[in-house]
């Protein structure tokens, strides 16, 4: 049972584990986390910047304030030092990071601006309290649904380890973007500041088609020779019933009928044509390249119905290719750990499901409940990403199952998995934290 529910954790994400190990690891340092998001009332930042970051870019003036640790989180002491400090937070955003929705410039109004606790590094010798982080919430209100968004980002954490190797001391700025039915990470980078959203020309579909199940209609067998045979015998036999001849041949004659009998019998294969039966239709039952394309169809709905937002928007796709208790499964099981993906700041993607190997094992109609079905034997691999605190960590899961697909009401679902198997796909840029690189790299001769 337990290696069902592993396949199942892979159908949404390379598994709750893309998200936990990397939420845990905190980032010390110049580091920072944005997500934006674009709605028809307004533009929203939420930022989360340490405070290494936020030493290195605002003056040390502009920093000359006290806070006291209060339950409900840190507060300013002074009322006015808490004015300024929410001034030079308005300057430096106007300044450094414009937002500009359909040519218009538009000025930011805070939201929430709140010091928090910093995340706890996991090392071997902590953990130990670091100053705390600014969280940091700017709306750019609208009028309307905006058609175009130009974001400009100017704020960068510094590194300077970069410059040995020649590079710039401004370390890229990851973004998570949730604009309508999209949701993407994008980089910023102090070579190129800007990213331009263009909203879409059609909304995007709010469910996945179903994978609809081909019907032939049922044919009823006519062996032509054998019907001919027997239709020859009997009109004869009708023709000496209403002869003079019929009581004279009638006793030698009705034994011989055995021998039409048998020559219709033995022609049953003989000129056999088939027609249409008024009484139903059946199945079509795929062939290898057909179900291996009817079961790719399917697994990538599955994952794609995760990357909806709503609760009832993933049933409902979800729907579309799962049956049975298996959907169940997969929704409450799955869908409770989906929904903490933004806890600690770090949330995890699909980037690509590559299908590498599929075999039909089975075809044909399932003894329990006698529906068309046919079973695939699959080896596939899932690229993740996961974005936290200013980071994007890939990472690769191959997987293998048996999976069963039947028809149900007009439609191929998937309706039972067994075999599970999975194994971490170490690649040379995956996730950092997981794969050892040297702590202090010498630069390139």
């Amino acid at each position: 049972m337990w290696h069902n529910r592993l396949v199942l954790l892979a159908f949404i994400t390379i598994g709750v584990g893309l998200c936990v190990p990397v939420a845990a690891a905190a980032h010390p340092g110049q580091t920072l986390s944005l997500k934006i998001s674009v709605r028809d009332e307004q533009v929203r930042y939420e930022i989360l910047i340490s405070a290494d970051l936020l030493r290195s870019l605002m003056s040390a003036d502009r920093l000359s304030y006290k806070l006291t640790n209060a339950e409900d989180g840190y507060r300013f002491v002074d009322p006015e030092e808490e004015q300024r400090f929410r001034q030079a937070i308005q300057a430096m955003f106007e300044d450094s990071c414009p937002v500009t929705v359909d040519g218009v410039l538009r000025q930011p109004v805070q939201q929430v601006l709140q010091f928090v606790p910093a995340a706890m590094p996991v090392v071997p010798d902590g953990p130990y309290e670091l100053p705390p982080d600014l969280e940091l919430v700017l709306a750019y209100p609208l009028e309307q649904r905006p058609k175009q968004v130009a974001l400009v980002w100017g704020l960068y954490p510094q590194d300077p380890a970069r410059a040995l190797w020649g590079l710039s001391g401004a370390v890229e700025v990851p973004a998570l973007l949730d604009a309508y039915d999209e949701i993407k990470i994008i980089i910023f980078r102090d070579e190129e500041p800007a990213y331009i959203w263009h909203a879409p020309l059609k909304r995007a579909r709010k469910a996945i088609s179903p994978v609809v199940t081909e019907f032939e209609p049922e044919t009823l067998p006519i062996p032509l020779l054998s019907l001919g045979v027997i239709v020859v015998w009997g009109l004869g036999l009708l023709g000496l019933r209403f002869s003079s001849l019929w009581p004279r041949l009638r006793r030698p004659i009705l034994p011989l009928s055995i021998i039409p009998l048998g020559v219709a019998l033995a022609a049953h294969d003989v000129l056999v044509t088939r027609v249409v039966s008024p009484w139903g239709e059946t199945v079509v039952l795929p062939a290898d390249e057909e179900a291996t394309k009817i079961f790719t169809t399917l697994q990538r709905n599955v994952y794609a119905a995760f990357e909806k937002k709503t609760e009832s928007d993933i049933y409902d796709v979800l729907a579309q290719s799962v049956d049975g208790d298996l959907l169940d499964q997969i929704y409450n099981e799955v869908y409770q750990s989906l929904i903490l993906r933004d806890q600690g700041g770090a949330v995890a993607r699909i980037k690509d499901v590559d299908i590498k190997e599929a075999a039909l094992e089975f075809a044909g109609v399932l003894p329990n409940d006698q529906a068309a079905a046919f079973r695939m034997r699959t080896r596939w691999q899932v690229l993740g990403e996961v974005y936290h605190w200013g980071h994007v960590h890939s990472r690769t899961n191959e997987y293998k199952a048996l999976y069963t697909v039947a028809q149900r009401d007009g439609a191929w679902k998937i309706t039972a998995v067994a075999d599970a198997e999975q194994r971490r796909i170490i690649k040379e840029d995956d996730d950092p934290i997981l794969t050892p690189v040297p702590a202090s790299p010498e630069p390139p001769s």
